[in-house]
């Protein structure tokens, strides 16, 4: 276990080769490293030294063409690894000879010259020389059209590297001095040396940590077919898919979107819009990365030819917003006059527009409101709150409504 103590504050062009971490408050990290290997036209690399938390499906290589990533169990040493070999072995009374065939639990099975022989108790077993067991976490199939000593560049999430900033603050007078320091924590199991850090302060919608992968592979693509009610995807070749989950790309595409904040009377999120506008997209975690780094994960639903989808993908550092109760009447029997108000703060450069979202109850009617707004659905209206560099905006509406 690594902890180290940095003051906030990286900047400066990357060397070459050298190792980038972006690093986020919940434990989770964007590591793109090089490793000198060297290559033939097609082969099989053994990948280890990783971080024990790597998400497997998240690696990409550059400098390859990747064929098929296997991540490895590694099983610890036991007489199994002597099966099919020849050992000697030691009783109270003889010494036997011959091939392990099997380890059970009631002894030990030999075939020697004289037969198949079972050993239930022995004093010592010499076989052949120790092997030990793989380091490997992972095997990666791969072709590459120029053989040799290559600089791969190697980019995945992993858990493990976490980060949170604390202060020290001197009050003097009508002064506070202040100072922030990041605090690093490294679990991975793996020291980064040389690195560039990023440390990226605000929350995002990390990816799910129980994925159980046991083998990634590479394009090409699936185009889906329609079928019944339904797109299915026909890939190309054979494939071995060991118990576990597989993971196959099956498209790509690029489609419009754009970035927007939405409040709901919790916290100012950030969200992603975007519509594919010649696929149709399944259900799934969909992972959003932006300027070089990982800026969160939402859960995308199925989506025809043309259809929008809005996906959040964490939530602002400099904008705030409070929502609050003004006044409410009882004008009836079960009906009320409520008055709302809902408090934008910015300390952005730039001026910025909020979505407001306002769910609301029963059967109502807004008579009154500081900004326009729009119809949702039966029970939500949205609201487009401008608000300035540095300032905050106020929304305030009346709504009467009845059970």
């Amino acid at each position: 276990m690594v902890r180290v103590l940095l003051v906030l504050g990286f900047a400066g062009v990357l060397a070459f080769g050298q190792t980038q971490l972006v690093l986020y408050s919940s434990g989770l990290a964007l590591v793109e490293e090089t490793r000198r290997l060297t290559v033939s036209e097609e082969g099989v690399l053994e990948l280890s030294g990783f971080p024990e938390g790597t998400l497997w499906e998240t690696l990409t290589v550059g400098g390859l063409e990747t064929l098929r990533l296997s991540p490895a169990s590694p099983e610890p040493w036991s007489l199994k690894r002597l099966l099919g070999q020849e050992v000697t072995v030691q009783t109270r009374t003889t010494v036997f000879r011959g091939i392990l065939r099997e380890v059970l639990a009631e002894g030990l099975v030999l075939e020697t010259r004289e037969g198949v022989v079972l050993l239930r108790d022995y004093e010592w077993l010499r076989g052949p020389r120790y092997a030990p067991a793989s380091s490997a976490q992972a095997l990666l199939a791969y072709r590459s059209p120029e053989p040799g000593v290559k600089e791969l560049r190697f980019r995945y999430l992993t858990w493990g590297l976490s980060w949170k900033i604390v202060y020290e603050a001197l009050f003097q007078s009508d002064v506070l001095q202040v100072l922030g320091k990041a605090v690093i924590q490294n679990d991975t199991g793996v020291e980064f040396s040389g690195a560039a850090l990023t440390l990226i302060a605000g929350e995002v919608r990390a990816p799910a940590k129980d994925v159980a992968v046991r083998a990634l592979a590479a394009f090409p693509e699936a185009p889906p077919t329609e079928t019944f009610e339904y797109y299915r995807y026909d890939l190309p070749g054979s494939w071995d898919l060991a118990p576990g989950v597989a993971v196959l790309p099956l498209m790509r595409g690029a489609f419009p979107a754009t970035k927007f904040y939405r409040f709901d009377g919790a916290a100012v999120a950030v969200w992603i819009r975007f519509t594919p506008t010649d696929q149709i997209l399944p259900a799934g975690e969909l992972r959003a990365y932006a300027e070089g780094i990982f800026v969160g994960a939402s859960s995308l639903p199925s989506l025809p030819k043309g259809k929008s989808a809005e996906l959040p993908v964490g939530y602002a550092f400099d904008l705030t917003g409070t929502r609050a109760q003004v006044k409410r009447e009882r004008m009836g029997e079960n009906l009320f006059r409520d008055t709302w108000r809902v408090l934008l703060r910015s300390t952005k450069a730039e001026e910025t527009e909020v979505e407001v979202i306002e769910s609301l109850s029963g059967y109502w009617q807004i008579l009154t409101s500081t900004l326009p707004y729009e119809v949702l659905d039966a029970q939500r209206v949205r609201f487009v709150v401008p608000v300035a560099p540095g300032g905050e905006t106020s929304l305030e509406y009346t709504v009467e409504w009845r059970y």
